[in-house]
């Protein structure tokens, strides 16, 4: 009985290893909302992105024009992704809900002395039966290159967690704080 209280402790310490190197949901950074023309019906949307303990500081402006489709924000982030000189990523994805979902995701890299890096944005569509999706992943994740990032497009089994495997799209090298294109012909996890 003991032994397996043992195996259960561990299994559940390499699961928290595991999730703390994923992007989760955040209180540090919020959006805010204008609407640019509020006597027009259907007026485009400027959200700003910002740090929740300071709103002046915008880390990103975007406008909405398709208002009637737009669903909502979502924001994550991904502490300590293994680059160096940067302390955390922050992935924004807005939503528009039509007859599947698509989804735009932003990710902006913070770097130690607080400037903002922003990658090329993803577009991802999911309808019923989607079973791939487009994402950027960093060093410290599953199928992480050290000094790299990584434009992926991962398969999934039955589930979104259930990988099958992951394509490279496209490598980017982090040099001192500079996204360049890299040479890296790595992965296809399965």
């Amino acid at each position: 009985m003991k032994n397996f209280a043992i195996i259960i402790i561990l299994f559940q310490s390499f699961q928290f290893v595991n999730a703390q190197y994923d992007f989760a949901e955040t209180q540090n950074f919020l959006v805010t909302t204008k609407i640019t023309n509020p006597d027009q019906e259907q007026s485009p949307y400027v959200i700003n992105l910002v740090r929740s303990e300071d709103d002046s500081q915008k880390i990103s402006t975007l406008t909405i024009e398709d208002t009637e489709l737009f669903e909502g924000v979502f924001i994550s982030t991904l502490e300590d992704p293994g680059l160096e000189g940067v302390s955390e990523v922050i992935k924004m994805e807005i939503e528009y809900l039509g007859c599947c979902a698509h989804v735009e995701a932003y990710y902006y890299m913070i770097k130690e002395n607080n400037t903002i890096v922003a990658l090329p944005e993803i577009r991802n569509i999911y309808c019923e039966n989607s079973d791939t999706d487009f994402q950027y992943i960093f060093p410290n994740q599953e199928y992480g290159i050290k000094g790299n990032i990584l434009a992926t497009q991962t398969f999934y089994k039955e589930t979104v967690k259930d990988i099958k495997y992951v394509n490279l799209k496209q490598s980017f090298a982090w040099n001192d704080g500079v996204v360049q294109d890299s040479k890296t012909t790595a992965i296809t996890g399965y």
